[in-house]
């Protein structure tokens, strides 16, 4: 049956809900994106997600195409075997504790289950993209704040409480930068893309560029290519601190492949080779002998696969 199968993706974002139904071996067939408020509450999320769950389900039963299950990628940690949001709130008012799965199952008839967006976003790096064929598996998504997933020996790594695989916030400078999380020297607080902005106002200031302090991550790597001083400094600057972040991860796992995803991971080949560069330059060399550093292959599809795909193999009795 499961050679045939598809189910349903969804992805929680900050500002969108993307869903997607899928088939088992990775082909997309209908997928859509819905924005969200920018003030959002539990009740506004849910309704909002039976409403594009109900759409899709309508759309590809035109097609003959009826999904067995919903598997949802959310932020922050999620108790996988209930389907339970736990939080934090990530700016969703109410969103803790949350039994998803089992409010999504009730509305829809569908078996539903609910993972960590980052670790979807691994496990479909690792089914059925740039980490395909690997066992042993950092995944980084470097973003508004960095996310990962850690796969070992081909099984998703989960830690105590569901917690495992925040690389985000491992400490690569205990003297400064307190960050949102409240953790010191945070790698998600030097090294993301909101580091980015923030060290390019901070080298803008006293030159009081116009239009410095509306800038986006993206708009920054764009005038490092046009060979822009501040931003070349500030992006050479990040490439540095980001592979000193994989470089840790490197000596403590020792994986095959790390995988860069997020927004930031779609920047030119320069940046990453700076990342590389710093990563093994700061690694044993015991460690870093066999791994490669990669871009994710998926882009903005890693949540909706990884979620459909989670879905269906734990429906089959599988816990990945």
């Amino acid at each position: 049956m499961f050679n045939y199968a598809s189910a349903i993706g969804v992805d929680i974002g900050r500002n969108s809900i993307k869903i997607a139904v899928v088939k088992i071996h990775g082909e997309v067939i209908a997928s859509k994106s819905y924005p969200l408020y920018h003030i959002q509450n539990k009740d506004y999320i849910i309704s909002k997600l039976f409403s594009v769950i109900r759409e899709i389900r309508q759309i590809v039963a035109s097609e003959g195409v009826n999904p067995i299950c919903i598997g949802i990628a959310a932020k922050g940690f999620i108790d996988h075997l209930s389907g339970i949001v736990i939080g934090p709130d990530q700016g969703i008012r109410d969103w803790t504790n949350v039994p998803l799965a089992k409010i999504i199952n009730q509305e829809t008839g569908l078996p539903a289950y609910v993972g960590n967006d980052a670790n979807m976003m691994t496990i479909a790096e690792h089914r059925f993209g740039a980490a395909k064929g690997f066992e042993n598996i950092i995944f980084v998504a470097l973003r508004t704040g960095i996310g990962g997933g850690i796969i070992i020996n081909g099984k998703l790594y989960r830690g105590v409480n569901n917690a495992g695989g925040e690389v985000g916030q491992m400490i690569i400078n205990f003297e400064n930068g307190i960050g949102d999380k409240g953790i010191r020297g945070s790698y998600e607080h030097f090294a993301s893309a909101t580091a980015i902005v923030r060290r390019y106002r901070e080298e803008t200031s006293a030159y009081n560029l116009q239009n410095a302090n509306s800038l986006t991550c993206r708009e920054i790597f764009e005038l490092s290519y046009t060979n822009s001083p501040v931003a070349v400094k500030v992006v050479k600057e990040n490439a540095e601190l980001v592979g000193i972040g994989l470089a840790n991860l490197i000596t403590i796992f020792a994986p095959e492949i790390i995988v860069l995803g997020g927004g930031m991971s779609e920047a030119n080949d320069s940046y990453l080779k700076m990342i590389r560069e710093s990563a093994f330059a700061n690694s044993l060399e015991n460690c870093r002998s066999e791994v490669i550093i990669e871009r994710a292959h998926l882009g903005s599809n890693a949540s909706l696969l990884g979620s459909a795909y989670y879905g269906m193999t734990r429906l089959a009795g599988k816990n990945i």
